[in-house]
């Protein structure tokens, strides 16, 4: 590679990592590296002492009333997909079955959603086994809570959706939205995925007044890939197992509960099927430990967005882009939507990364209802995702190759202007 790496593609995945984090991951694999819940001897005590630490960590992270509500995944798709398949399995579970007559419930979703929420919905949505309805954002990529409340009815089982938006940033009002549907339907459950946000912005399920939040760890909270996690409040959770608004769609050994079987009962045996990413939860202790210092949490933060500003400045001085979202710092995480004219934008992203050594997204980014609200579908946009290990001078570097890529642009329009005029 001709130039020194720069990684702004930090909405994606973290990168780099905290040393913390691949030492942890080591010293597992070296000294903790048994199967934790599964044996009674040294390794697999150590390997449960480091899982559990991780648990325990994300639940004072979120403060979760209890730390079992805490439930480990592989990653916050994985958190999704267990969160919103054990509702609508549950909710027909008790109404029959899927191979009975049973009736539909109604799911409220957003436009501003990742396709691991549109996805899992669609399947259920597309076959007829619920209602879907998909409230639409504005061009700043926010939500009313009115509009929210307004869809709500008697059957509605759940609300899904982004605490901020993959694309433009933008972070939602959870707090209003949750309060007015509580005004109109106290039981619906309310769905968070917090894949952007987590690392980011403090998070309050309890003060939210939520009952899923879905986690990833290998983004802002610097951990390895292929971990995550799902809250589960007591309205989808109560304590006595039989009224569990959850389906476990898992079957698998638990050291928990044997010989038998049935799955465990209880929190958070009852959904955590098999061996656990033990190695990867070791990192995203490791990480979690650092970010859990507030006060560089704090400053962490206040870079990113200092970043976000000159990014957002920089590009509105280059010709021929467009800019989406909020213009501001305020209200959002630190990633920038755009578009160059005369270029696609997966054309910007692989020019950046071979010519410039500059990692950015092209595209949708898995946000397609998103991309038909703000005009910006089928191609998408470029987005930049800098974090808190960039530094000013690498987006400086990032500026001028975006002006480079704007003077090429017009150059060639140019030229093809005189070439049409010759001809």
């Amino acid at each position: 590679m001709q130039h020194p790496l720069i990684y702004l593609d930090n909405g994606a995945t973290s990168w780099p990592k905290p040393a913390s984090v691949g030492a942890a991951m080591v010293d597992f694999l070296n000294h903790k590296g048994g199967n934790p819940g599964r044996g009674g001897h040294y390794l697999a005590r150590e390997a449960v002492a480091v899982v559990e630490a991780a648990r325990r960590k994300l639940a004072e992270l979120i403060n979760a009333c209890e730390e079992k509500r805490v439930v480990l995944t592989h990653g916050c798709t994985d958190s999704v997909n267990m969160a919103i398949h054990g509702v609508v399995r549950a909710f027909h579970r008790d109404h029959g079955g899927l191979d009975k007559p049973c009736p539909r419930p109604h799911i409220i979703t957003t436009t501003i959603e990742h396709n691991a929420v549109l996805r899992t919905l669609h399947c259920y949505g597309s076959n007829g086994q619920v209602d879907l309805d998909v409230v639409p954002c504005d061009s700043d990529g926010l939500v009313s809570p009115d509009a929210v409340a307004a869809r709500v009815r008697p059957d509605t089982l759940l609300f899904a959706i982004s605490h901020s938006s993959n694309v433009l940033g933008t972070i939602q009002p959870v707090k209003e939205i949750v309060a007015r549907l509580r005004e109109v339907a106290p039981d619906i459950l309310v769905l968070v995925d917090a894949a952007q946000t987590i690392g980011h912005i403090a998070i309050d399920v309890q003060e939210l007044d939520i009952d899923l939040l879905s986690i990833a760890g290998h983004k802002a909270l610097k951990g390895p890939t292929g971990t995550g996690a799902l809250y589960i409040g007591p309205r989808a959770f109560p304590e006595v197992a039989e009224n569990a608004r959850i389906y476990c769609e898992r079957r698998g050994g638990t050291g928990a509960v044997a010989p038998g079987l049935e799955m465990p009962n209880v929190l958070p045996d009852a959904l955590e099927a098999g061996t656990p990413n033990a190695v990867g939860f070791a990192g995203l202790l490791a990480a979690i430990q650092e970010f859990s210092d507030l006060n560089h949490a704090r400053q962490a933060h206040e870079h990113e967005m200092q970043l976000t500003q000159q990014i957002i400045e920089g590009l509105q001085q280059v010709p021929g882009v467009t800019l989406y979202g909020r213009m501001s710092t305020e209200n959002r995480t630190p990633v920038v939507l755009f578009n160059l004219e005369g270029w696609h934008p997966r054309e910007v992203s692989a020019k950046l990364d071979a010519d410039f050594g500059i990692c950015t997204r092209g595209g949708v980014h898995c946000a397609p209802l998103l991309h038909q609200t703000i005009g910006t579908a089928p191609n998408g946009g470029v987005r930049v995702s800098p974090s808190s290990a960039n530094t000013p001078a690498e987006i400086d570097t990032f500026l001028a190759a975006i002006h480079q890529l704007s003077a090429q642009s017009r150059t060639e329009t140019q030229e093809s202007g005189n070439l049409s005029k010759t001809v």
